[in-house]
This record gives C-alpha cells, sequence and structure tokens, in this order.
C-alpha cells in the first residue's frame, strides 16, 4: 500500500471539519424553528381560556347564585339495578327496585267468598257442637271433611312422645260430625297433659269418658272412605291414628303454594294461628286450643282457596281419579259416585 503523504490528509482535513460545521448549523436553525412554534401554539391556548374565563365571569356577575345553592352536590347515583327512586316528595318512601314487594296480593277469590269462608267459624244453631258427643246424629259428613287431633305428651323428659287424646271433625259447613276423647293404654303413662295448649285434662281421659283407641280409629275409617280430607298439616293426624289416605284426596293447608308465600320465614310451614288471623281476620287458639275450632278454621281457609286447591291436585293427579275403595271422585268438584260395573261379554266358544 502506497504511503498517504501529510500534505494531502492536512487539506482532506480541514474539508471534514467545514462539512461538520455546516451540519451543526443546520440542527441548530431546526432546533429554533420548533421552539418558536411551540410558543405561538401556548399564547394561544392561554388567550382562549383567558377569554374563556372572562364570559363566565361576566354570566356569574350578571346573575348571582344563592349562597345555598352553592353548596356541593350530591352524586348521582348511576342507574342500575338496586339504585334508589328518587322521589320529589320527602313524605313519600320510596322502596328499592330489587327489593320485593311488601304488599302480598290477596288470596281472597271473592268477597261472598271470603263471607262464606267466615262464616264456617260460627257453630250452628240446627247442630250445635257436642262435647265428646262421637259420631252426630244430625249433621252429615259430605264430600269434603276437616280433621284435627290434640296431643299429649309421653315418655320421660326431654324426648317426650305424643299420644292422641282427641278427634275433631267437621263437614264443608262447619258443623261438627264427630268428636271424640282418646283412651291411653294402660301400659302409657301421660307426662304432660299440655292443657295450656292442648286443653286436655286428666277427667277428659278416664276409662268412662273416652273411647278406645281402636273404636275411634274405626270411626275415623268410616268418615275417610271415599271423602276429601282437609287438614293443616295433616299427615301427623293421620300417622297418629295409624291411617292412610290417598295423597289425591287430601287438602292440606300448610303446602298450598299461595299459603306457603305468606309464612313468616320463606320455606317454612306457615301456622294455623297466623293464616287464620292474615287471611281470615280471626284470632284462634287464644289460650287452651280446640281441636274442634281448628277443623273449623282449617274448612274455612279451604273454602277461601277451593278453586286453587283443586287446580293444584288436577295439575298432579289428572282430573278424575279411582279410588281403592271403588269410589270414583272428581277431583274437580261435585259429589262422590259409585263406579258402575259394566257387564263383562261373553266369550264365543271356537270351533
Amino acid at each position: 500500500m502506497a504511503p498517504i503523504e501529510l500534505t494531502n490528509l492536512s487539506s482532506n482535513w480541514k474539508l471534514l471539519q467545514q462539512r461538520l460545521q455546516a451540519g451543526k448549523s443546520a440542527a441548530s436553525a431546526k432546533v429554533q424553528t420548533g421552539d418558536a412554534e411551540e410558543a405561538s401554539l401556548k399564547r394561544k391556548r392561554s388567550a382562549k381560556s383567558n377569554s374563556e374565563h372572562a364570559s363566565r365571569s361576566t354570566d356569574a356577575s350578571v346573575k348571582k347564585i344563592p349562597y345555598k345553592q352553592r353548596k356541593r352536590q350530591k352524586m348521582e347515583e348511576p342507574a342500575a339495578v338496586g339504585a334508589s327512586i328518587k322521589q320529589h316528595d320527602p313524605k313519600s318512601l320510596s322502596r328499592s327496585v330489587s327489593m320485593p314487594s311488601l304488599k302480598h296480593s290477596t288470596l281472597l277469590a271473592s268477597s261472598k267468598r271470603a263471607a262464606e269462608s267466615i262464616s264456617v267459624l260460627t257453630p250452628s244453631a240446627d247442630f250445635p257442637d257436642i262435647e265428646n258427643g262421637g259420631v252426630s246424629e244430625g249433621a252429615l259428613p259430605a264430600k269434603y271433611i276437616a280433621l284435627d287431633c290434640e296431643m299429649v305428651g309421653i315418655g320421660p323428659e326431654p324426648n317426650k312422645d305424643s299420644a292422641l287424646a282427641r278427634v275433631s271433625v267437621v263437614n264443608y259447613h262447619g258443623h261438627q260430625i264427630y268428636d271424640s276423647y282418646v283412651q291411653i293404654p294402660d301400659k302409657v303413662t301421660v307426662t304432660d297433659y299440655r292443657t295450656d295448649v292442648s286443653g286436655i285434662e286428666p277427667k277428659h281421659l278416664r276409662k268412662d269418658v273416652a273411647r278406645p283407641f281402636k273404636e275411634v280409629q274405626d270411626d275415623l275409617k268410616i268418615l275417610l272412605e271415599g271423602r276429601v280430607l282437609v287438614g293443616h298439616a295433616v299427615k301427623n293426624d293421620l300417622d297418629v291414628l295409624i291411617l292412610k289416605h290417598d295423597k289425591r284426596y287430601i287438602r292440606d293447608t300448610s303446602k298450598y303454594s299461595k299459603f306457603r308465600e305468606i309464612a313468616q320465614i320463606p320455606g317454612r310451614t306457615p301456622s294455623l294461628k297466623i293464616l287464620a288471623e292474615k287471611l281470615l281476620g280471626v284470632e284462634i287458639q287464644v289460650g287452651a286450643h280446640s281441636s274442634v275450632e281448628d277443623a273449623r278454621a282449617t274448612m274455612a281457609l279451604f273454602r277461601l282457596e277451593k278453586d286453587g286447591f283443586d287446580a293444584e291436585v288436577r295439575e298432579r293427579y289428572g282430573h278424575i281419579k279411582v279410588g281403592a275403595t271403588g269410589a270414583e271422585v272428581d277431583v274437580g268438584g261435585g259429589e262422590p259416585t259409585k263406579r258402575k260395573n259394566k257387564p263383562r261379554k261373553k266369550k264365543k266358544k271356537r270351533n
């Protein structure tokens, strides 16, 4: 490689220095131009904000805002589920959109139906109540009968069992068709008569007053045959009587869907006392209970919503069902009718 001459190197070096100086001056000129543009934009923005502020102050001077209205306004609630509905009237209390209504829709089918139902609670002068009268000689059972039982406590503390002490049955009109005290078996000791609740006293269960359990059970079998049984938690009454009844012919006021909606605890069974108070407007079970009174209250509640009870049964079991005794019962209404036996056709003998 040929050696570089120093004279040529110095001339090239001077040329390079000149080019670098020219690039620096061009860059500085560009930077100064950008700064000038930015400054002009800032001046324009500040001028615009000052003009807006001046216009606002002018409006404020024309119309002064009172001191009370200058308070900080509350933040508006979002239009979402659960936000309260604003009312202009401070006396009216609004409910939350997500809160269920506190007013229950009336369960009364009509004022006439309500009056007819409540009339059942009053004993009839034509068919007076006879305490421990057994099967009534005047009042007759029809398609619907209501049953209620009273119990006494037996067994050692604290786990008391219950024994049947009284049975009462009324018909569709509230007439007493059966009432009887029930003897306690000899080997069973009553540890609590529950008089404050049941109304049962030792004198009611004496052998010369009360009827044997088997006699009462047989009487109830006859009354239940081919009829619709109305009761409140009626399974307990059937269990203590050691009886069974077709579910298709039971109307239980503790299980009816509309009545369960007004239970004090959602999903729980409403008490007979609460149902009578809220739906009939009467107070029952004040002091000692009466199985006749409770049976009437149960029948009154059933009559109040009879169509609804029967509709629920039709949805579950169909319109007409045949009982085990051969009695055909139309669960939609009417009286029980006997099933007609069609004559059998004789089969022809083949040759």
